[in-house]
């Protein structure tokens, strides 16, 4: 059973490639993304840059506006394709998951669920803050965020 909770958070910039998705295309044109950004960050020494952030900046019918990012020190500028962008802050459904990727959309409908049971509105914006890589799924960490209204 996942755990669901609200907490308050804080914008958090980053430095990310911006793209539209299907949910099929989720993670197949996501993942090189993710790649990119994070090859930049290195190639170019960002001091500060943090965890692979996705961020759901709106989903309309079956089409998701999606910045695939790293969290990333304010000051930072886009450069070579790739835009400043920040999750947002306020009042979030939050659940930690630990465990293969495969299982992140069930999460992700547990918060939903969730939210309408409790009688929360959700905003729209949602994000998954992706922990430390691991070879065994069991000890990979999301942390996934519903903004609420």
């Amino acid at each position: 059973m996942t755990e669901i909770s609200i907490v308050t958070v804080e914008e958090q910039p980053l430095l990310a490639a911006r793209t539209s998705v299907t949910f099929a295309e989720v993670p197949g044109k996501l993942l090189p993304l993710m790649d990119q950004v994070g090859a930049f960050v290195r190639e170019h020494g960002i001091d500060g840059a943090g965890q692979n952030v996705w961020f759901y900046r709106d989903v309309n019918g079956g089409r998701m506006q999606v910045d695939v990012g790293l969290q990333v020190p304010a000051a930072t500028e886009a450069a070579d394709g790739f835009v400043r962008s920040a999750t947002p802050a306020g009042r979030c459904a939050h659940a930690t998951f630990h465990g293969d990727y495969a299982g992140i959309p069930g999460v992700h409908q547990a918060i939903h669920q969730w939210c309408a049971e409790q009688g929360l509105v959700l905003a729209g914006p949602c994000w998954e803050i992706y922990g430390d890589w691991h070879d065994d799924p069991a000890r990979r960490r999301t942390d996934m965020y519903h903004l609420l209204a």
